[in-house]
């Protein structure tokens, strides 16, 4: 295994000037059901629960070149944000094959449903236009359930510039009434970041 990861706690006590550490070890670690290579947190609160969507390492594949990880979405839920149960499930169903790789999830809630953007690539050749990041999307009536259909997200690649080979990396907010996204580009964001507004006329959580 050429590289691990878990999920840590800080914690500020000066709105966010400087931040410390919960303790040693991790909040969110290995299990048998989930390996090897824990990452990319983003989390959110609803209904008075903390929710917490990561990506889990699933296998080990020898590329071309070297090993590269598998890993897929999955959520833990916690009252006080320290505490975590898993719920031991992969959320996003796959789109180019049982190895593509889904990372940083992010979740917000609009008309009624709850809406993931997430990033997205093959397992070869992903640091380049054929194998890179892309954006996709799926929506739930209950954060466990979810029906992906990524047509409805509009960002693509650039024929050049900084978003020519990968868009990656969401994160949705909103802001004077209008809902933007900011997403990264080439060599997962070292190229540039980006900045997308949602369109009134756009339908989310439609088939």
């Amino acid at each position: 295994m050429p590289f691990n990861a878990a999920i840590g706690l800080a914690i500020s006590c000066d709105e966010g000037q400087s931040f410390q550490r919960l303790g040693d070890g991790p909040v969110l670690s290995y299990s048998p059901d989930e390996p090897f290579l824990l990452g990319s947190p983003r989390i959110r609160k609803f209904n008075d629960c903390w929710h917490l969507w990561y990506v889990a390492g699933k296998e080990w594949l020898r590329t071309s070149s070297k090993p590269e990880p598998v890993y897929k979405i999955r959520m833990a839920s916690s009252s006080d944000g320290i505490n975590w149960v898993k719920h031991g499930k992969d959320l996003i169903m796959d789109k180019l094959s049982q190895h593509e790789c889904q990372a940083c999830p992010d979740v917000t809630h609009r008309d009624g449903k709850y809406h993931m953007f997430f990033s997205y690539r093959d397992i070869h050749n992903y640091k380049s236009r054929e194998g890179g990041y892309r954006i996709g999307y799926a929506y739930s009536e209950d954060m466990v359930n979810w029906l992906r259909n990524d047509d409805l997200v509009d960002i693509g690649l650039s024929e050049t510039g900084w978003d020519s080979e990968m868009v990656n990396y969401p994160h949705v907010f909103m802001l004077d009434g209008e809902t933007y996204m900011l997403y990264q580009g080439n060599e997962m964001g070292r190229a540039g970041f980006g900045l997308a507004i949602l369109e009134e006329s756009a339908e989310w959580g439609k088939k």
